[in-house]
């Protein structure tokens, strides 16, 4: 089969992880496209955020083997094993940047003779310094938080003290977003209400960036009782905190540019800071 279109689209399977969850077209996409005249195969899977039912029911065929589609869609890196020659993919491939664990893809994406549609690459107008289109950033943000916050719960009980973090989940145990938010939400009333060991106080917490995954980890952590600072404080915050102040809320900063570099020849440096129990939390460059 040549990279030219014969009207079939498939959907692959998700694998990569136990809990992905997500599908790159949803059954109400997928009778926008049969009505318009398309076939769209689509692998089934027990794990889909959508039944394989609701699929048949929108009109596609659910099938093991989407071979005959001449464009196959999925979210995360195509197996190499599974890659199919002389087809046309669309998937977050994490090549662009010349990632090293992803260049292997790459030599068999050319070597296959496949046209690789990249997420990553589909932005306003066609211009690559535009805005991305298809970004996933604030719900990685969202993730991340989540799962840090049931990290520390563990790291916490492990060091000899309970926290409320214990009552939270990993990420895909929720049903929703809202559902995780809800959590996030209970254990900040408990914090507010009861406090957290004096021993782990202040608890703080510095944002890197304003980017999209800053943004999101930042829509989770301020549902905890929080009070913000900008980075250049935190020491004295470490220093001077007592009481409520300390053991009631936590404390958090976002570090940009003026804070993390300088230019050259100028005195002073990057912004220092002391935390208690804390951490950071990453970002990417706007998205």
């Amino acid at each position: 089969m040549s990279l030219v279109g014969n009207g079939i689209i498939g959907v692959r399977r998700e694998d990569k992880n136990k809990w992905e969850r997500r599908v790159p077209l949803a059954p109400q996409h997928v009778r926008q496209l049969v009505d318009a005249g398309l076939r769209v195969l689509v692998q089934p899977s027990n794990r889909r955020i959508f039944p394989n039912a609701a699929y048949a029911e929108a009109g596609a065929e659910v099938v093991e083997d989407i071979s005959a589609a001449s464009v196959i869609l999925a979210v995360k890196e195509v197996p190499i094993d599974l890659l199919i020659p002389e087809r046309t993919y669309v998937f977050f491939s994490h090549t662009i940047k010349a990632q090293a664990d992803n260049m292997p893809l790459l030599d068999a994406l050319l070597e296959r003779n496949i046209r690789q549609i990249d997420y990553e690459c589909i932005r306003e107008g066609g211009d690559r310094n535009r805005p991305r289109m298809v970004a996933f950033g604030r719900f990685a943000g969202i993730a991340g938080m989540i799962d840090y916050c049931r990290g520390l719960g563990e790291r916490f009980l492990a060091m000899g003290y309970s926290t409320p973090f214990l009552a939270v989940g990993s990420t895909y145990m929720y049903l929703s977003v809202e559902h995780a938010k809800a959590a996030i939400r209970a254990v900040g009333e408990q914090i507010a209400k009861y406090g957290l060991p004096e021993e782990l106080c202040p608890l703080t917490a510095v944002f890197t960036g304003r980017g999209n995954v800053s943004k999101g980890a930042q829509e989770i952590f301020e549902l905890l009782p929080v009070r913000k600072v900008d980075p250049f404080e935190l020491e004295s915050v470490v220093a001077t905190a007592t009481g409520t102040d300390k053991t009631h809320v936590l404390y958090m900063a976002e570090a940009t540019a003026r804070h993390m570099v300088q230019r050259k020849g100028k005195a002073g440096g990057a912004a220092g800071g002391a935390g208690g129990a804390g951490g950071a939390a990453g970002a990417e460059p706007p998205a």
